[in-house]
């Protein structure tokens, strides 16, 4: 058969979009034909799956057995065929080896490849994962060094009697969506932001949704083509509202960026460490307060609800109370008082160990070509993450699948490495008010579950709190 009277006049340019289809599919046959072989296997790869459907539905839904299969069958790193692009899944003891080839990866380029930094209303992101580490530096050299403790304790508590003022035998029913998450989301723009503008209602919505709204519309930008994403954001409602939600933000914020200029007084929140820290150099402080409240609000709420959880489902609000009371009878609400909440910096951390928001850590993108120990080759422009298998390791952890509230406590005195490896409370002032005012449960015949999503592990969307203010 003679194709040729049929290919012909597509080339020709007779049927335009025939001629592109054909483009397209010659294009996409020799990219398979002459794509690159290496010698690292793929875990999710399947015959016939020539849009990968069925790779991507098997990482979305088991990533985690898929990973326990990939080193079972394997025993050596293996590739991982994900949402976000091919991923190299590495065992927990190359730790040492990422650390060496530190000057090789980096962290920051996968987080504006997989958020989408230069999209319009990606804008956070695009500031998390600018070269420059602006942001991060600020966090490293203004935000961890500043004593907010007391601070945070007094806005928390307002919050909280707002949201829940009366006293009452009755137990009320917590929304944590819209409670939870906006109290994190004031408490976090108070150090940020400033008293006043943590109070604008306007800037009180942007940062309560901008981060979760972010995350909502990288997911459904990366279950479309990689050529088609810069079309179709332009259409999808959820980066419809990531753009509309930065545009609220530069309304506010450039308001209140005149009304600082004219006041010429010195402030001492994130607006003004990112002018220092950035030493003269152009920044959009829009973007970087965005990045700001992304990196804390969605994170931080994720923690502490289920930090909370595992507080109601082991009964631990009297032991943690005691231990808050005895500490800030001695210490007042102080940075020193965190050091000494020994009991729940230990609740927070197994916590995290058993119900990580991630079941891969480190994910970083190879710079330069390199090695692994077992000469397994990394080409430029390699993603590898760290299976976290190292956490219900039976040989660091008793009984590793048992929640232990007490575990850190009985690990640091042992001293050594245990000493330093407790530092929750330091960075989660926003967990002890709770235990405080309140008392707090699981509802009735609750059952709390985890929600797996790809490579990241959710706390219960549902969850079924209740509180009840002390008298």
């Amino acid at each position: 058969m003679d194709l040729s009277k049929y290919i012909t006049p597509l080339l020709a340019g007779q049927y335009p979009l025939g001629g592109a289809v054909l483009v397209a599919v010659v294009a996409f046959v020799l990219l398979m034909l002459i794509a690159p072989k290496d010698s690292i296997p793929v875990i999710n790869k399947y015959p016939n799956d020539w849009f990968l459907s069925k790779a991507h539905m098997a990482f979305i839904t088991n990533a985690d057995g898929l990973i326990k299969q990939g080193f079972a069958k394997f025993n050596k790193p293996f590739r991982m065929i994900t949402l976000l692009g091919d991923r190299i899944v590495l065992p927990a003891d190359h730790f040492e080896w990422m650390r060496r080839h530190g000057p090789h990866l980096d962290h920051q380029p996968l987080v504006s490849k997989d958020f989408f930094a230069g999209y319009p209303g990606f804008d956070g992101t695009a500031a998390i994962s600018d070269p420059s580490k602006l942001l991060a530096n600020v966090i490293k050299k203004k935000l961890v060094q500043n004593p907010h403790v007391s601070k945070l304790h007094n806005n928390v508590r307002k919050d909280l009697l707002a949201a829940w003022p009366e006293q009452s035998d009755d137990w009320k029913a917590v929304d944590w969506a819209k409670d939870g998450v906006s109290l994190i989301s004031r408490m976090s723009a108070s150090v940020f932001v400033g008293e006043e503008l943590s109070r604008d209602e306007t800037w009180q919505q942007v940062s309560t949704n901008y981060g979760m709204t972010v995350f909502l519309a990288a997911r459904a930008l990366r279950a479309w083509p990689r050529l088609l994403r810069p079309i179709v954001q332009w259409f999808l409602p959820a980066c419809k509202s990531c753009r509309a939600e930065v545009q609220r933000a530069r309304e506010v914020l450039h308001k209140n960026l005149a009304k600082r200029a004219a006041e010429d007084k010195e402030h001492n929140d994130s607006i003004s460490w990112f002018g220092e820290i950035a030493g003269g150099k152009s920044y959009d402080p829009v973007a970087a307060q965005l990045g700001m409240s992304m990196a804390a609000v969605v994170t931080t709420s994720e923690l502490l609800k289920q930090t909370i959880i595992e507080i109601c489902a082991h009964d631990l609000i009297a032991p943690l109370r005691e231990e808050v009371e005895a500490v800030v009878a001695e210490h007042g609400w102080s940075p020193a008082a965190l050091t000494n909440m020994r009991l729940l910096d230990s609740v927070i951390k197994e916590t995290q160990r058993l119900n990580s928001a991630v079941i891969v850590n480190l994910d970083r993108q190879v710079l330069s070509p390199v090695t692994l120990p077992n000469g397994q080759y990394l080409p430029k422009g390699t993603a590898i993450s760290i299976y976290m298998s190292q956490l219900r390791n039976p040989e660091v952890y008793d009984n590793p699948d048992t929640f232990d509230a007490y575990r850190y406590v009985k690990l640091r005195a042992q001293g050594g490495k245990w000493i330093y490896a407790s530092s929750a409370t330091s960075t989660s002032e926003d967990h002890f008010v709770f235990g405080i005012d309140y008392d707090v449960r699981l509802a009735e015949g609750y059952k709390p579950k985890l929600m797996p999503f790809g490579f990241e592990l959710f706390a219960d969307p549902g969850v079924q709190l209740e509180v009840k203010r002390r008298s």
